[in-house]
């Protein structure tokens, strides 16, 4: 397993990048912490523009007020995926590991968890 200091993302939305962070498509991702109105902006497009639904519920009487509480500041460390480990994707780009701040190479990051 690598570090990786710059993971690479699946796009850039309103300057935001962004990527999905599981395999299910209900986890994204955004490099920084950021205004919970600009991040939801970001991953509503993701949703659109990488998945092909109407929007993160996929429901056009979705209410952006609901997902606010979904939207979370973290601090993350990256690496690649664990070859050994079979819950690991081998073709992923990258894992997030979840960290304090004080951590070497932690990052900050917005994470939208429903």
């Amino acid at each position: 397993m690598t570090r990786i200091a710059e993971p690479e993302m699946e796009d850039t939305h309103y300057g935001v990048a962004v990527s999905y962070c599981s395999e299910d498509l209900d986890n994204m991702l955004a490099l920084g912490h950021h205004d919970a109105r600009r991040a939801l902006a970001a991953f509503n497009r993701h949703a659109r523009t990488l998945a092909g639904l109407a929007n993160l519920a996929n429901d056009y009487s979705a209410d952006a007020d609901d997902w606010f509480s979904q939207i979370q500041p973290k601090w993350a460390t990256f690496r690649t995926p664990d070859p050994h480990n079979d819950w690991e994707d081998p073709a992923s780009w990258w894992i997030a590991e979840w960290c304090d701040p004080e951590t070497p190479g932690a990052q900050p990051v917005t994470l939208l968890a429903t």
